[in-house]
């Protein structure tokens, strides 16, 4: 008989899909302007090296979870920092995915709304998309999570071959001189970088899962590859079609450039672009309530299907205080930031701590 991991676990392949669908979410859409404020027009540098980051970080998290038999986050963090210590870091891991699961929620929300349905409430969308998450995840769990990365991946992929119809329209000029920025513009512009390309941090709680965990890694590194290089496309068709001044007030420049897409068949294709959007942010908003359910099981000891009664709710009443896109717009900074911390630089920490704990240990014995 299957031991219940058994049965909820995934073959290797899949992790690529989980990774680069959960990187591949809202941020893609109006990434290019944030960047571009920094970094000018080497923002796409600096989306390479955000990304060869990630591949480093990445090899630390696997690392990591081979060094011993506790291999996820939330067992981690107890058997480093003992059992009172490590439920407040659990805790503050759960919290940071109810701020991404929120974020995203408010960021598509706010996009719709302003592009397609004006006069439709705010708090109408989240729910939507509040019930729509626990209804998903009360009845499939990390397999429907992991089936939903997989068909939303090629539903959503051709996508990409209209972002380059606007190259017919660019100015490569626009792209010069290369290497102007200087190491603080590039190092803010890595920043700004780095709520876009969050997400692959649930590699600390789906490795459990994964049944070839050596070949994990692999298609882990090759996830976050082709979510580099799509961003660093788009950032580069968005900076040859804007001038300077278009693109620093663009919001969603993305969409913008979808906007001179036409069909025989569809006037506006943008219509078009923003419901498909959904099955783009799917998976982001399945992973971040499924991490967080994970992380509730591990701090109370209750099923992760009753949870989900527990923040589904919460991530509704946190979205609808937020009122204005300034605001949104300042939480969503905000969520890029501690990630920033939490994903892109905290890994080596925990790296060298349990390495340290596992050598103590087997110093004792």
């Amino acid at each position: 008989m299957k031991t219940p991991r058994e049965r909820l676990s995934i073959n290797a392949y899949l992790v690529f899909f989980l990774v680069h669908t959960v990187q591949i979410g809202l941020g893609i859409v109006g990434v290019q302007r944030v960047i571009f404020v920094e970094a000018r027009q080497d923002a796409w540098i600096a989306v390479l090296l955000s990304g060869l980051w990630i591949h480093l970080v990445v090899f630390v998290i696997c690392q990591t979870l081979k060094q011993t038999e506790h291999d996820n986050i939330f067992s981690l963090h107890t058997f480093v920092y003992g059992r009172v210590f490590g439920w407040m870091v659990n805790a503050a891991v759960v919290v940071y995915f109810l701020m991404a699961y929120t974020s995203i929620l408010l960021g598509y929300v706010e996009m719709a709304l302003t592009w397609m349905y004006p006069d439709f409430p705010l708090w109408g969308g989240a729910l939507i998309l509040v019930v729509l998450t626990v209804y998903a995840l009360y009845g499939g769990g990390f397999r429907l999570v992991a089936g939903v990365s997989f068909i939303t991946f090629f539903m959503a992929i051709w996508i990409v071959v209209v972002v380059f119809q606007p190259l017919k329209y660019a100015e490569w000029i626009h792209l010069l001189p290369i290497f102007e920025a200087t190491p603080k513009q590039m190092a803010n512009g890595v920043l700004k970088t780095a709520y876009t390309m969050l997400g692959f941090e649930v590699l600390y709680i789906i490795y459990p899962f994964v049944k070839e965990k050596e070949r994990a890694h692999r298609y882990a590194q090759l996830g976050v590859l082709l979510t580099t290089f799509l961003v660093a496309v788009v950032t580069v068709i968005a900076i040859a079609f804007f001038s300077p001044k278009q693109l620093e007030v663009t919001i969603w420049a993305s969409l913008s450039m979808f906007t001179i897409v036409k069909f025989p068949f569809i006037e506006r294709f943008e219509y078009v672009v923003i419901p498909l959007w959904l099955l783009v942010i799917l998976p982001n908003l399945l992973m971040f309530m499924w991490a967080m359910t994970r992380g509730g099981k591990a701090l109370f000891h209750v099923k992760q299907k009753y949870l989900l009664f527990v923040f589904g709710p919460m991530s509704f009443f946190v979205a609808i205080l937020f009122k204005r896109r300034a605001t949104i717009n300042e939480f969503i900074d905000q969520v890029g930031w501690y990630g920033f911390w939490l994903s892109f630089v905290y890994p080596f920490i925990l790296y060298m701590l349990v390495k340290y704990k596992a050598w103590m240990r087997e110093k004792k014995q």
